[in-house]
């Protein structure tokens, strides 16, 4: 009997030293845990896929304006992406390693913008999808990871990236159901089931808990298109922009390596204007930013934001071996001065 109690007590201690290192095995890696989500939405795996949404922007005045968002996607070296409404025509086609795009529209519209890029945070901007902004660049940056209730899920939130953005995936399915990011806070709910893959039906757009645009999305497999549908669009503006079957793998995202501080007019100083622009960065193939046209913002503050980013600098974005033009939004910060120290 004492045999047998002295062999309880050394497998409970055995179990009892294992525990802390099996429990320290088991902790989640917030980057296993995001790269697991961007992949479960990753639906430019396998095509054709067709992608429609049907997004309504609210007005001033109350009323709603309706846009479609169409996109018709062969592979990652062919696709085509048309928002459409009454007055708008807005089409971008990547074809044999060109891009094309049309616009009808004198200046960017923010809410395009804002949609396509809360569309881009589902799966990371994967280079295969109809993106022309780079993909998300996370697998090393340092991660926060929190817990929090998100219409009623529990939810694992990672905060990461200057200025930081947060990722809330669902615990339970990997879902991911909220970003919190410069361009304010994308909402996804009602998620469709596409063999590995899941997506959202419903997606909404906020700023500083305002809405901005929200959308129903339909999204299907084994569409036939046309091939005129490929070809570059009368008038359109065409650059280089490689691909390949696994340009998902074969990428290099671009880096931030040269900002320049925005300078304040005397004027905007006296009139105490200070607060944050939304600057669209059109980045060459070398890095450097061919134009800066902003998007959003106290007016006095956008030209001198628009001119500090005209003199950033990036990394090369690399595609498949070779440097891709691209775009990205920056945000310029316009700070107070801080207060004279204390006496």
């Amino acid at each position: 009997m004492k045999q047998f109690k002295k062999q309880v007590f050394s497998l409970l201690l055995v179990a009892g030293l294992l525990a802390p290192a099996a429990l320290a095995g088991s902790k989640e890696d917030p980057h296993d845990l995001l790269a697991k989500s961007i992949q479960q939405s990753g639906i430019w795996n396998q095509g054709p896929v067709k992608l429609v949404a049907e997004v309504q922007i609210p007005k001033p005045d109350g009323t709603k304006v309706d846009v479609v968002y169409t996109v018709s996607w062969i592979g990652p070296d062919k696709w085509r992406a048309e928002w459409a409404a009454n007055g708008l025509e807005q089409v971008t086609v990547l074809n044999n390693g060109k891009l094309s795009y049309f616009s009808n529209q004198s200046t960017p519209i923010v809410r395009i913008v804002e949609f396509e890029a809360a569309l881009a945070a589902l799966d990371g901007g994967n280079p295969a999808g109809p993106y022309t902004s780079p993909p998300l660049d996370y697998q090393k940056a340092k991660m926060d990871l929190t817990k929090n209730k998100i219409n009623g899920a529990d939810a694992k939130c990672l905060k990461f990236g200057q200025p930081a953005t947060t990722y809330c995936v669902d615990s339970a399915t990997g879902h991911l159901l909220s970003v919190d990011g410069e361009l304010g806070t994308f909402e996804y709910s009602d998620y469709a089931t596409f063999g590995n893959n899941a997506y959202p039906r419903t997606v909404k757009v906020s700023y500083v808990k305002t809405p901005m645009e929200d959308a129903k999305v339909t999204v299907t497999r084994g569409d036939k298109f046309y091939e005129v549908l490929f070809n570059p669009p009368d008038k359109s503006t065409t650059v280089d922009f490689a691909s390949c079957a696994d340009v998902d793998k074969n990428f290099t995202a671009p880096q931030l390596s040269k900002t320049v501080a925005p300078k304040l007019s005397d004027a905007a100083k006296k009139a105490k204007k200070y607060g944050y622009v939304w600057v669209l960065a059109q980045v060459g193939k070398d890095g450097s930013v061919q134009k800066a046209t902003p998007l959003g913002g106290e007016p006095e503050l956008t030209g001198p934001a628009a001119d500090a980013v005209q003199q950033y600098k990036f990394t090369p974005y690399m595609r498949c071996g070779q440097a891709a033009e691209f775009q990205k939004v920056v945000v310029v910060p316009f700070a107070p001065p801080a207060p004279p120290p204390q006496l």
